[in-house]
């Protein structure tokens, strides 16, 4: 057992909050977490690091307890708490040599402490902590639950404190009042290698405007946890059943002792961090999804290469019903247990509900249907009822909890670029418009919409969309206009504009994920509907889009670009793939992760990165054209599927 002191600290009692199990696996090199990847980047692109630094502006003056290490920040804690009044960040506060709290912002007047956990969480005035029948609605429970156990850690470790625990979070109902808020937080790396946030030297709380925070007493939501009542009966964990004191300290115990919770698989297994992809395991990492089946039922390697129920699209209320019945895969369910009835599943004239797609996938997978593909007939109608020319739209955007621009609410959406492929009747393809925001502390939103209708307003033809993500942000973006319209040229023009192709609209677009589900599956789906999914499937089984991408592809960003590449196994490489690599060694402070833009979060990511005063104009060129590309292929996997489908009706 390892002889380091160890603790039961906020994080981890967060990952083992629904399954003690999970305690196990967590701080273990060998058993890597989905979230050890993006959580750094996730976290800075919404906003979250920077919120922390925000929040201690908030509560000026006080000490930041910097080191990792546990025993030396407990001291540096100690050492402060001694004065009658004190203001912390960081600071290290333990109970019983079983449990440490690093509590984010710490305020002691004598006896009377504020403890405060900052959020990146949106909040207003009439946000409800309950439900009707006294629990905590689940979308605060992760929060609460995290505030809670500091509260508990701290009453018992100091019980002559009066502690009003409180969570300090985003303010969606306020609005900045300085320009460049956003801009003036850096990602430094501190002297233990630590990627932190700081704001950039000389800022002063004048620089800052009036708080966009607000800092919630959840007293009475820390008390029903406390008391056991946060959550109904039937939605408890054995744990949970538990006083929330026992709780805690078996779960300490556990982690201490090194020893593993009892396994118990559920459907809440589907979610487990530990649920790391086998292809993406390195050499001597294991999933801790994986030696938990293989302890409760036994199996071994090959059985997880077989389609798990948790693979079943939109499954969630299937998963516990197969489980009550002992069938895990699949392979094992049964005619009688189909969601829907498999009589006329591949031949109906109607698109597919939810049960009955749950059904064709099912089929496909057991080999009631022998093809690994199905395409219903009803979507050749709804293909004919089209107006040419077809537009292929898609946009990049981010919401951010520190707004760029004064006068902005925090989580505004921000459309920043947009592609759009078109495709004549004859079948001919072009990328016909793009547009990106290059202009460092805009508010692009109104910019973005005026490119967009002077590329779609030449003609009716048909638009699409891949989710309703095109919908809301257009929606979002009308309602900006219909506040600002005042300030804005031309925003009656852009407002009728935007409702003629928002839902309802006389040319209301096209959602080609909502066909997807509605009358298309392939077995390469593996249940799901991204186009991630969606675009190297299609690619395996068109014989037009083979012919097609063999050929070299040219567009705005592109020029002789070959989509079609198989692998050493002759299966077709997924194209995002394929997008050139881009370095980003020298962007000052910054990392994507990636070599290369191939999703939405590191372009939200390099967008805001390129709001910052100290990028060069070759790295800012540079990451641009890394955006544009990403977002033509975007469109162009849209253009791929409606070729595909084409090609599968002729």
């Amino acid at each position: 057992m390892n002889t380091k002191q160890r603790y039961l600290t906020k994080s981890l009692f967060n990952i083992s909050r629904e399954c003690a199990s999970r305690l196990y696996y967590a701080k273990r090199d060998v058993y890597p977490s989905v979230k050890d990847e993006d959580e750094f980047l996730q976290s800075l692109a919404e906003g979250g690091m920077q919120v922390g630094e925000l929040a201690c502006m908030m509560h000026p003056g006080g000490r930041a307890i910097e080191t990792l290490n546990s025993a030396d920040a407990i001291a540096q804690t100690n050492e402060e708490l001694q004065k009658e009044n004190v203001t912390l960040y960081e600071p290290a506060i333990t109970y019983n040599d079983k449990f440490l709290i690093r509590v984010d912002v710490f305020d002691k007047v004598g006896n009377d402490i504020n403890l405060v956990e900052v959020k990146a969480k949106s909040w207003s005035s009439e946000e409800e902590f309950f439900n009707q029948n006294g629990t905590i609605k689940s979308a605060w429970l992760p929060y609460l639950y995290d505030v809670a156990f500091q509260y508990w850690v701290m009453s018992n470790a100091h019980p002559d404190w009066n502690i009003t625990p409180y969570l300090m979070l985003v303010n969606k109902d306020s609005v900045t009042t300085v320009e460049g808020l956003y801009q003036r937080f850096r990602v430094v790396e501190n002297e233990n290698g630590r990627k932190e946030i700081r704001l950039k030297p000389g800022t002063t709380p004048d620089d800052l405007g009036e708080s966009i925070l607000k800092r919630v007493d959840v007293s009475e939501a820390v008390a029903t946890i406390l008391d056991g009542n946060a959550i109904s009966e039937v939605n408890k964990t054995p744990l949970q059943q538990l006083n929330f004191s026992d709780w805690m300290h078996t779960l300490a115990n556990h982690y201490i002792q090194d020893e593993q919770f009892p396994i118990a698989i559920g459907d809440k297994c589907r979610g487990c961090e530990f649920r790391v992809p086998l292809d993406k395991l390195m050499e001597g990492q294991k999933s801790g999804f994986v030696t938990c089946w293989k302890t409760a039922l036994g199996w071994d390697d090959d059985d997880f290469q077989e389609p798990h129920i948790f693979d079943l699209w939109n499954g969630r209320s299937f998963y516990g019903n197969m489980m009550e019945k002992g069938i895990y895969q699949l392979k094992d369910v049964t005619m009688d247990d189909l969601p829907a009835g498999s009589e006329g599943i591949t031949s109906k004239h109607a698109a597919w509900e939810s049960k009955e797609r749950q059904t064709v996938q099912i089929l496909i997978e057991t080999g009631g249907i022998p093809d690994d593909e199905v395409l219903l007939n009803p979507l050749y109608e709804e293909m004919n009822s089209w107006q040419y020319p077809l537009h292929f739209l898609d946009f990049e955007a981010l919401r951010l909890a520190i707004p760029f621009l004064k006068g902005r609410r925090p989580y505004e959406q921000l459309a920043f670029q947009f592609s759009v492929h078109t495709m004549q009747e004859d079948g001919s393809v072009t990328h016909s418009a793009e547009w990106i925001d290059r202009e460092r502390g805009s508010f692009p939103n109104y910019e973005c919409i005026r490119q967009l209708k002077s590329a779609l307003d030449k003609d009716d033809g048909t638009i699409f969309q891949y989710t309703h993500f095109e919908n809301t942000l257009l929606t979002e973006v009308m309602n900006q206009l219909l506040n600002d319209r005042d300030r804005v040229e031309n925003a009656d023009e852009l407002i009728e504009w935007i409702q003629m192709i928002i839902r309802g609209g006389e040319r209301e677009m096209v959602d080609l994920h909502k066909l997807i589900k509605q009358y298309h599956y392939h077995k390469d789906f593996k249940g799901s509907i991204s186009i991630k999914k969606v675009l190297p499937a299609i690619l395996n089984t068109s014989k037009r889009l083979k012919e097609k991408y063999t050929r070299p592809y040219k567009g705005k960003n592109f020029y002789d670009q070959i989509w079609y590449r198989v692998d050493g196994n002759g299966r077709a490489i997924d194209p995002y793939k394929l997008l050139p690599p881009i370095n980003f060694e020298n962007l000052p402070d910054y990392e994507t992760g990636e070599e290369f833009i191939a999703d939405g979060g590191s372009a939200m990511m390099a967008y805001a990165r390129m709001q910052f005063d100290d990028v060069s104009r070759e790295e800012r060129d540079a990451v641009f054209n890394a955006l544009l590309s990403y977002c033509e292929l975007d469109t162009l996997a849209m253009v791929m599927i409606v070729e595909a489908w084409k090609g599968a009706f002729e």
